[in-house]
């Protein structure tokens, strides 16, 4: 008896064993999927590129579980495409200790410094872009802003082709060769991309948001008056989607329903000089040149780098009678015209000769003298990086910074 009560005891033992362990291996995989659920939500926020909400799941994610080196890169790569480079450091190095991707380690050490100017690409990294795999792909997105900010736009565009072949659908890889394209002025293969931004992404506003304005280029106003009233479904209340319809009704002659669109838009604002610009139009177009004078200077004021209202402001004052003065505004239209061209040229020669410090200043300073202050200052500090000794574009930088200029 004795006996038969040990064995009944010891197979309860055990069977309790039994329990306790199957509990405790469902509660580790249970922990293990709840603490991977920020994983996946900072990979997907990552893919998005919204990096601001990737950092914070991955900060979740490796506050429970801080040796996984998956999501330790991860963070690393997040915080650099933040340009918070400290914190990507930091991340690269605890991942390296805890014994991560010895090559993907390496290679966002090398997108770091190529992020933050401190050195061009190197041949290996152009080398390693091309392989069939996911670390390519990450190379290729830094190697393509690298060249756009660097304006290296042929080169952007190889790899952007190169990027989209692997991945035809990528929105943000359509909308950056649609950018390339408009920098070319070849406005048809833009739009042809930013159709096929909105075909696979149709829920995403801002593609279609671009789509519509390139239409008004280079495609026809009734076809860009469809997307902007799919656009007002669910914007309606947005500036630019008012004011595309707009557009868009005084092309195709509606000019009332153009007006009473002009007239229910906010203008205090620097950023508003086309919607001027085009109450002057609508103006001329219904034989108003009174009306369209005050608009048009106006839209001159708010944006006295732009040559199509430089123009309109002469034709209006032609009207007038104003001879001279529409004379002075011909002449500073043509003036913008010889800038646009000829820094239209200085940026084809650069696809050339991307390291001619010269060619650097010198579209810099045309890009500043007509009002396009970021991209100026680009091209001028990279024109010193080429030539520290290049005089021009540091007494330039000076100058912008309100500095006096150097020596």
């Amino acid at each position: 008896m004795p006996g038969a009560v040990r064995r009944i005891i010891g197979k309860r033992f055990t069977i309790a064993l039994l329990v306790v362990a199957a509990l405790a291996a469902g509660g580790w995989a249970s922990w293990r999927w709840w603490t991977g659920q920020f994983l996946r939500q900072g990979e997907e926020a990552f893919a998005a590129r919204a990096f601001g909400k990737a950092k914070e799941h991955l900060a979740l994610y490796l506050s429970y579980r801080p040796d996984d080196t998956r999501g330790r890169l991860l963070a690393a790569r997040t915080a650099r495409r933040l340009r918070e480079y400290d914190e990507a450091l930091e991340h690269l190095r605890r991942c390296r200790a805890d014994g991560g991707d010895a090559e993907a380690i390496t290679v966002e050490y090398a997108l770091i410094n190529l992020q933050r100017g401190t050195e061009g690409p190197d041949e290996a990294l152009r080398r390693r872009a091309l392989a069939q795999d996911e670390l390519a792909l990450v190379i290729l997105e830094t190697l393509i802003q690298y060249d756009i900010d660097t304006y290296q736009l042929r080169q952007a565009q190889q790899d952007l082709n190169l990027y989209l072949s692997r991945r035809p659908d990528d929105l943000h890889a359509l909308l950056g060769r649609a950018y390339v394209w408009e920098r070319f002025l070849n406005f048809a293969d833009a739009l042809l991309d930013y159709q096929k931004a909105v075909a696979a992404h149709p829920r995403d506003d801002r593609a279609r948001l671009r789509l519509a304005d390139t239409l008004l280029i280079a495609g026809t106003p009734e076809e860009a008056l469809e997307q902007y009233e799919h656009l007002a479904q669910r914007w309606p209340e947005k500036f630019e989607v008012r004011f595309g319809l707009a557009r868009c009704r005084r092309r195709l002659g509606q000019l009332e329903e153009a007006r009473q669109e002009l007239d229910a838009l906010p203008a205090d604002g620097p950023e508003y000089g086309e919607l001027f610009w085009e109450r002057g139009l609508l103006a001329l177009d219904q034989s108003r040149p009174q009306d369209a004078e005050p608009a048009l200077r106006r839209a001159a004021s708010l944006r006295p780098h732009d040559r199509r209202i430089c123009y309109s402001l002469s034709r209006c004052l032609l009207e007038l009678g104003q001879r001279e003065e529409a004379q002075t505004w011909s002449a500073r239209a043509d003036q913008l015209d010889a800038d646009v061209r000829r820094l239209h040229q200085v940026c084809q020669e650069v696809q050339q000769r991307p390291n001619d410090a010269t060619l650097r200043c010198e579209g810099g300073l045309l890009f500043l003298r007509n009002g396009e202050q970021l991209e100026g200052l680009r091209w001028l500090r990279l024109a010193l990086r080429l030539d520290p000794n290049c005089s021009a574009a540091r007494q330039a930088l000076a100058a912008a910074a309100g500095a006096r200029p150097a020596n």
